[in-house]
């Protein structure tokens, strides 16, 4: 008996090598259809920080907010905690309101190891503070340093005064402290920060806010070391 039309054949099965492996068994259908996209977890700048603890070397960058303030400071109790060779801090374009450099200023009050400071770009306002206290300072050629007052965020109402009166405090200690490291009057400090004044690299180093300055020539001159001859700190 025929059958019409024809039944076609079935196509017979593929033959398979021993090192293929089985085919992938269909999806239930119960079980929702995948992305088409996939999470991808970004940890790089969490490795890069962990690299640069272990090589003894912490860096800042952008304006210092209370978050990154409390990280620099227990990175550097945890780096003064776990050896005798000296933290380098570097600043790339950094600003800071009173409070945030403050704090990074006295956990370099406490630290037991030297620290040495390496500047880029501009640093502005209280961030200078930092830079001025540490033990060994070095600026990049283009480096800018901006003596300004930072500004007051103060809080409406009752308070207000009593807000201003702790602002004037800790301006006050900031300039001190900025006058003591560059060997200067703090009056003298006080005034170049009410006219916004801005150094070049060369004016900050005669100023003494920095040790040396950075170059090509004195790199290729000593075999790769970063700086110039430091200025001798009395």
């Amino acid at each position: 008996m025929s059958v019409w039309p024809p039944v076609p054949p079935e196509p017979p099965h593929p033959l398979r090598t021993p090192w293929q492996p089985e085919p992938a068994a269909p999806r239930p259908a119960s079980s929702p259809p995948s992305p088409g996209w996939s999470l991808i977890v970004d940890t790089e700048a969490d490795w890069l920080a962990e690299r640069l603890v272990e090589r003894r070397l912490l860096a800042l960058a952008g304006e210092l907010d209370r978050d990154a303030a409390n990280r620099i400071v227990a990175e550097l109790a945890l780096l003064d905690a776990s050896g005798d060779e000296p933290v380098t801090l570097r600043l790339s374009g950094v600003s800071a309101d009173l409070h945030t450099a403050l704090m990074v200023v006295d956990a370099l009050d406490l630290m037991g190891v030297e620290v040495h400071v390496t500047c880029l770009g501009t640093i502005t306002g209280a961030a200078v503070a930092i830079l001025a206290v540490a033990d060994q300072r070095t600026a990049g050629p283009h480096v800018t340093v901006h003596l300004c007052e930072p500004p007051r965020h103060g809080v409406a109402g009752p308070d207000l005064e009593a807000q201003a009166e702790h602002h004037q405090r800790q301006l006050r200690q900031l300039q001190e402290r900025i006058a003591t490291a560059c060997h200067r009057p703090v009056d003298a400090v006080i005034e170049d920060m009410r006219a916004n004044r801005v150094l070049t690299a060369q004016e900050a180093r005669e100023y003494g806010l920095i040790d040396s300055c950075a170059s090509p020539a004195s790199r290729r001159s000593t075999g790769g070391d970063e700086a110039t001859t430091a200025a001798p700190r009395t």
